[in-house]
């Protein structure tokens, strides 16, 4: 088993160099509230592909527990939303040049990308883990010396996974969180990197009795994300992020799509 001390190096290591990994734009201005009323609407990006987080129904709608934090939002501004989808690669890019006005979308505000970015206190945790075969023998982060991970390119399991650097491990790396997980449902790989929720929520419905959440890695913290000196939106956030926590509708919505409440409570404030 991994050193704590070197663990938890490597984890963080792993965080800063990923919030590198910006596209770089021309950004658009800042916003104020009386500017979003005024439109009568607000565009927020949303990670897609992360059930029950954010997914995409029979019907092509996108649902799950950000939508909703989403649509929540709308509703104490008085306006209407627009839902964008986001993956990894755009959802910064996205935000600087005006596609969104806030991000909602599994982010965790690191110190290089609040060079681009403003980040609200955290609205929500998870336990990034293994997901293997029952048969697999992994039990610890060690156990991935001589097997295939497969990980979504340029995310933070992607830099945490390759800093192991384990014996004989390769790391095979797709464009997003859910074909990361296909390689591993199709036998392309032995493990995946992802959310703990996620990958039991995605087991249970597909029938995948096979696989398992095997070991977490580490905990992270999710925030939203607004233009760069949008200190008034960012304000506004994190009072509501503050009343939906102290008046339980936060807890209600990730149960609602998890079956259970926000995990690692209480979550910090910054």
């Amino acid at each position: 088993m991994l050193g704590s001390s070197r663990y938890r190096s490597i984890v963080a290591s792993a965080l800063l160099i990923a919030g590198a990994v910006v596209a770089s734009c021309v950004p658009s201005e800042a916003q104020t509230i009386k500017e979003i009323v005024a439109k009568k609407k607000i565009s927020i990006g949303v990670m897609t592909g992360i059930p029950p987080y954010d997914t995409v129904d029979t019907s092509g709608k996108t649902i799950g527990y950000n939508v909703d934090l989403a649509n929540l939002i709308g509703k104490y501004l008085g306006v209407e939303v627009e839902i964008v989808p986001v993956n990894n690669s755009s959802r910064i890019a996205a935000l600087e040049s005006g596609k969104i006005d806030v991000q909602i979308a599994l982010a965790t505000a690191t110190p290089e990308r609040a060079k681009v970015v403003m980040f609200t206190s955290p609205y929500g945790s998870y336990d990034m883990s293994l997901i293997g075969a029952k048969t697999a023998n992994i039990k610890k982060v060690d156990d991935l010396a001589g097997k295939k991970v497969s990980v979504p390119k340029g995310s933070t399991q992607d830099l945490t996974i390759s800093a192991f650097n384990f014996p004989g491990m390769q790391v095979v790396r797709f464009d997003d969180d859910a074909t990361a997980m296909q390689a591993l449902v199709s036998g392309q790989v032995d493990a995946t990197a992802a959310p703990a929720v996620m990958a039991n929520d995605l087991l249970k419905k597909n029938g995948l009795e096979r696989l398992e959440v095997k070991t977490p890695i580490y905990s992270q913290y999710q925030s939203m994300a607004v233009r760069m000196g949008s200190f008034e939106l960012l304000q506004w956030l994190n009072n509501f992020i503050f009343y939906i926590r102290t008046d339980g509708q936060l807890d209600a919505l990730h149960k609602k799509w998890t079956g259970v409440p926000v995990p690692n409570q209480p979550l910090p404030s910054f």
